[in-house]
């Protein structure tokens, strides 16, 4: 018995399940992502910079607290 593995692109994955792009970027934006990276530049064991970056995408009814006026 063998098994033979392919790799699939991302246009392959996409179109496997009739998903467009858009319908992927949309259902990301109706709940919310969260984005979270961190890089350290590093000489001889000693940290000497640090970059952090939060980003959080998401539509603006999702961000906007209720209740307040436009």
């Amino acid at each position: 018995m063998s098994l033979t593995l392919e790799m699939a692109t991302a246009e392959d994955a996409i179109r496997s399940h009739d998903t467009a792009l858009v319908d992927i970027v949309d259902g990301l934006l109706r709940h919310g992502v969260v984005i979270r990276g961190e890089i350290w530049l590093t000489v001889a064991d000693i940290d000497l910079v640090f970059l952090g970056l939060d980003l959080l995408l998401a539509s603006p009814d999702k961000i906007r607290p209720t209740g307040l006026a436009q």
